[in-house]
């Protein structure tokens, strides 16, 4: 998945028109505000007029809001069960085309190679042509893309083919984070936020619930075109009915209407302003390596965050091996228990926004007047989430024998699902805290290193569970899950003093 990125030009510091939904209500207002001067003001500048300009999308009714925030988050669930529907059809691609299960597992793989690659081209597009039309030409060509996978005659159209569909799609992922920025004041962004990152972890382990059933009637084609269908609405509704919602576009088109209309010199504050080609490597590659090379905060949560990332796609390759292979289920029964990991996944997701509306309140202010930020607040939700993950892992492991019940492995999938939501989205959140700024570089780096990771873990799964046996081998991430709950614990207590010894690095 790509992530969050923060544009401080879409976040404006307009009031939201009040509604009566209780999440409408912006707390920001209630914050304390240091006295300003008032600047000396360019009257050929085009602004937002105040909190009643309703072509500010910070300025939208609740319901517009929510609407297009439902349109992205369809986008990035298409994509997201594009990602690994595909897996239900592995054992009947390898016996069509007489190829190995670890040649056809590259179609996951090379589709999560694409979602590292396409995120530097999205992002920097949506700095020149806003989020809608990028997000329109992304999932247009992940259909179009996804027809060469359904009807493809041979292994090399199908894994080319999905390479690009993981390139396309990510453009949703990639923008995402941009466009809940756009529209939705903090806390109700962090709730916002929170339902997408959901929606991108249980609708992977959802697809291969529907991809099995498919696989089993109808055949493995369908997979794709089940992928084509739901990119195909999407591109649809994302040209119909989403509204652009990029400020530095919306101003700029505001001041072009305005010259047209006889007031020749209307310029806007972000004009000439757009990403150049140096600055995309300077942020999505230089930057982001370097801050992968030096941060130590970085480097460990990242780490943390992408074996979580593998593991999620691993369990994709490892489920067929544990109740096709062993419990000798059917193919459509045998994806069944994928739904202990979705719930998980879903109260996970209740908790953390139940946490975010319970400890939301008007942040401590510095001297000068901003906002104090404290990062490791993130990290209980995160330690709660690591203990979770081992005691899922081991229940799955040491219930796999075909002569102990089922249901057993099922439960252990709960907080397995449930753990891995809360880390990964706490992980986020505490990196974008601690970097701020620069955040953009060190989202960069983890996405680059979470997708790898995506990539290679359903390569060497099937082996690891076929030579160690489901109990070791569950039972060895059970254990490298155990030794990364440092990480969090480390962090918060140390963490202050890390950041206070790196901020000056950062700076520079």
């Amino acid at each position: 998945m790509a992530s969050p990125s923060v544009d401080a030009a879409s976040d404006s510091s307009s009031t939201p028109v009040p509604s009566s939904h209780g999440i409408d209500r912006d707390p920001e207002k209630d914050f304390p505000k240091e006295p300003e001067l008032a600047p000396e003001v360019d009257c050929n500048i085009v602004r937002w007029t105040g909190s009643d300009d309703r072509d500010n999308p910070q300025n939208w009714t609740f319901t517009r809001k929510a609407g297009t925030t439902g349109i992205w988050v369809y986008a990035c669930l298409a994509t997201a069960i594009g990602s690994s529907i595909f897996s239900s059809g592995s054992q009947a691609i390898s016996a069509e085309y007489n190829a190995s299960r670890t040649v056809v597992t590259l179609g996951v793989s090379l589709f999560m190679i694409g979602y590292c690659v396409g995120p530097p081209i999205w992002g920097p597009l949506s700095e020149h042509f806003g989020r809608k039309w990028p997000a329109v030409i992304g999932m247009s060509l992940f259909t179009i893309f996804c027809i060469p996978a359904a009807v493809g005659q041979n292994m090399a159209t199908i894994l080319v083919s999905r390479f690009f569909q993981g390139t396309f799609g990510a453009a949703p992922l990639a923008l995402i984070g941009g466009a809940l920025v756009d529209i939705w004041n903090p806390i109700q962004r962090s709730v916002a936020l929170t339902c997408c990152v959901g929606t991108l972890f249980w609708s992977p382990s959802l697809a291969p619930v529907i991809g099995d059933f498919v696989t089993e009637n109808v055949g493995w084609r369908w997979t794709q075109w089940i992928s084509c269908i739901m990119g195909g609405i999407c591109a649809l509704l994302l040209l119909v009915a989403l509204p652009e919602t990029y400020a530095p576009l919306l101003l700029r088109q505001r001041a072009a209407r305005l010259r047209k209309d006889g007031v020749p010199d209307a310029r806007s504050q972000f004009d000439g302003k757009a990403l150049t080609v140096s600055d995309i490597a300077r942020i999505y590659l230089i930057r982001a390596f370097m801050l992968l090379a030096t941060e130590p905060i970085l480097i460990a949560v990242t780490i943390y965050q992408a074996f979580i990332y593998g593991m999620l796609y691993l369990f994709y390759v490892a489920y067929p091996i544990v109740f096709e292979e062993i419990r000798h289920w059917n193919l459509g029964i045998s994806s069944l228990p994928f739904l202990g990991i979705v719930v998980g996944v879903l109260c996970g997701c209740a908790v953390v926004i139940a946490h975010i509306l319970i400890t939301a309140k008007p942040p401590k202010m510095d001297i000068d007047g901003k906002p104090i930020i404290i990062p490791e607040e993130r990290l209980p939700i995160m330690i709660i989430g690591s203990i979770l993950v081992p005691v899922g892992l081991f229940i799955f492991a040491w219930t796999s024998n075909p002569e102990i019940h089922w249901i057993g492995m099922a439960i252990g999938g709960f907080p397995i699902g449930m753990g891995m939501y809360m880390i990964f989205v706490q992980c986020f959140n505490y990196i974008i805290d601690v970097y701020m700024t620069i955040a953009n570089s060190a989202i960069a780096g983890n996405t680059m290193v979470r997708s790898g990771f995506a990539a290679a873990f359903p390569l060497f799964g099937p082996a690891m569970f076929h030579r160690l046996g489901v109990e070791w081998a569950t039972s060895l991430l059970a254990f490298l899950s155990l030794a990364m709950i440092l990480i969090p614990v480390l962090f918060w207590k140390y963490g202050a003093r890390i950041r206070a010894r790196s901020k000056n690095r950062i700076s520079s």
